[in-house]
């Protein structure tokens, strides 16, 4: 059994005020919910409003499973939304 997490980092470019920050985040985490299936959650440390720090995490059978599904959260993520990914950390366990 093999578990995937993903830190990212992002400047959010639509973002300026803290309302936007939390309808952008929110699309982001309801549909990464919703199309895959994965644990998502905003842990940004500060709240500033055109960033943020989201963590997904994922499980399954094969080291190369967990790989594919990061990469397909990770495109996912950053050709659907208005963002800059400034920093990701991936890890599997």
């Amino acid at each position: 059994m093999f578990i995937g997490v993903i830190i990212i980092e992002l400047l959010l470019k639509d973002a300026f005020n803290i309302k936007d920050r939390r309808n952008i985040l929110s699309s982001i985490i309801n549909k990464v919910r919703s199309h895959y299936n994965a644990s998502i959650a905003d842990i940004s440390e500060q709240i500033l409003y055109n960033k943020a720090t989201i963590a997904i995490s994922t499980i399954a059978n094969k080291k190369s499973a967990v790989e594919k599904f990061m990469d397909r959260i990770y495109n996912f993520i950053s050709n659907n939304y208005s963002i800059e990914i400034l920093h990701i950390e991936r890890q599997i366990l």
